[in-house]
């Protein structure tokens, strides 16, 4: 039959058939039980085919006589061949819910592929459906009125047992169609092609599936066809099972998140800011610090707090920044109070070293959060200090460069080659150099560029002239 003709024939059929609505639908259960042909004698209009595992007798279920046109037939009907249970049905099942597509609004994505499919191949109806437990439900339903039948009898619960396309060509003479209420009531269902929606484990969801009402052969051409849209239907559930299973991810990664940051702010802060305390007024107790060995441990004591506790702040911060709650204040800072301030603590800290500043009279203030400047200042002179050789300075600079000041801390360390200049301010990066000379966590630089960028400004890192690192970082001037 050519194009025209078979136009013209289905717009015949559809004006002669009445088409459903989606009122009184509901599920029914069938009783199911063996019937014998003498059994059937008579049992009305429809006939047994081939001998089935399993039939069922009882009425035309409304949704099948909806479709069927029989909106008040009350009469007994013949048994019907039903499709045999997949042997994968429970993990089958399971994964229909996993994907959660039944009983979903109408979708634009799934719609637009069935009107492809049913203007590709010239056919009045074409489905994407989900075989559930004991119905069959249409995601998307072109040329149909209702969103779901009952799954026995149903055509999508026999191409689900199969792995490739299953078609019926001409559906009342082939045996395995010819009792069904669609094919043998009045919608005069006469041509079926269903492609099952396999999962990547394995398991056929339902099928994309077109229908039509005059007999009708697929070529290997428009088969292929048929598989290549049944693709593109799976590959969009795979995708949003996807990005289900992301978004349950991310929800879980931000409740332990929410619980480390509880962790790192009751369960270690408050308990190393105690021994800190506590620490320091030991140390301002002659009593005590009479004592030979007390002199030699609270020194070690309250350097170590201390490190901890700059390594709680670190992770504290880290958290906001996963947690995408980093808001640094953006009021005006003056670096030529900070750096003075950061110094000072750092060279109590390091006695035997010496770090020199140079801040440029007249430094106008920039645009930043100031308790956070303190934690950046600090990281980068206690890296420098950290990795440079035993009585070396630090050189500590700021100055103003057009529109932004410009920080500078200069070591005289082991220095970074050329590929680790960026790579350096990578969680948890570490030089192999720099683990045989110091330990440290690899997370201080990653939080002094994660907490500028969040201010408006930048880092960097270079190799000093002679030997050891620069990094350098730059912030725009505080507005009016």
């Amino acid at each position: 039959m050519d194009c025209a003709s078979r136009t013209s024939a289905t717009a015949a059929s559809r004006s002669s058939n009445s088409w459903p609505g989606r009122a009184g639908l509901r599920r029914k259960r069938w009783s199911c039980e063996s019937v014998t042909p003498s059994a059937l004698a008579g049992s009305g209009p429809l006939t047994v085919t081939t001998t089935p595992s399993r039939t069922c007798t009882g009425r035309i279920l409304p949704s099948y006589a909806r479709l069927a046109g029989r909106h008040s037939y009350d009469g007994p009907v013949a048994a019907v061949e039903t499709a045999p249970i997949p042997s994968d049905e429970a993990l089958r099942l399971a994964a229909v819910e996993r994907y959660e597509i039944l009983d979903t609004p109408a979708d634009g994505t799934f719609d637009r592929i069935t009107a492809l499919a049913a203007r590709l191949f010239d056919v009045p109806i074409a489905i994407v459906s989900v075989v559930d437990h004991d119905r069959i439900w249409f995601k998307s339903h072109h040329g149909l009125a209702v969103d779901q039948i009952d799954r026995e009898p149903g055509l999508c619960a026999s191409a689900i047992l199969h792995d490739g396309p299953w078609v019926i060509n001409d559906a009342p003479r082939d045996p395995r169609a010819l009792s069904n209420p669609l094919v043998a009531g009045e919608f005069g269902l006469q041509f079926y092609a269903g492609v099952p929606l396999k999962t990547s484990e394995g398991h056929n969801l339902g099928t994309l599936c077109i229908l039509d009402f005059q007999p009708r052969q697929l070529t290997a051409r428009e088969t292929a066809s048929l598989e290549d849209l049944a693709a593109m239907v799976m590959n969009e559930l795979e995708l949003r099972l996807a990005s289900r299973r992301a978004a349950e991810v991310a929800r879980e990664r931000e409740l332990l998140q929410d619980a480390f940051a509880g962790m790192l702010s009751h369960e270690l802060r408050t308990p190393a800011t105690t021994i800190y305390a506590a620490t320091k007024m030991l140390s301002r107790d002659s009593t005590v610090m009479s004592s030979a060995r007390a002199r030699d441990l609270l020194p070690d004591i309250t350097g170590e707090t201390e490190r901890l506790l700059r390594l709680i702040e670190d992770l504290l911060v880290l958290t906001r920044v996963e947690r995408g709650l980093l808001e640094p204040g953006q009021e005006p800072v003056l670096l030529q109070r900070v750096l003075p301030k950061v110094v000072e603590q750092e060279g109590k800290r390091w006695p035997e070293r010496t770090i020199r500043l140079d801040v440029a009279p007249g430094l106008p203030p920039v645009a930043g959060d100031q308790s956070y400047l303190e934690q950046v200042v600090t990281n980068l002179l206690s890296n420098g200090l950290k990795y440079s050789a035993p009585g070396t300075d630090l050189d500590v600079s700021a100055a103003q460069v057009e529109e932004e000041v410009e920080v500078r801390v200069r070591d005289r360390g082991i220095g970074l080659k050329a590929d680790s200049q960026e790579a350096v301010f990578g969680l948890l990066f570490r030089t192999s150099e720099g683990s045989r000379h110091a330990g440290g966590a690899g997370i201080g630089l990653y939080v002094c560029r994660r907490l500028l960028e969040a201010m408006n400004g930048r880092i960097w890192a270079e190799a000093a002239p002679d030997k050891g690192t620069v990094f350098a970082f730059r912030l725009p001037l505080a507005t009016d």
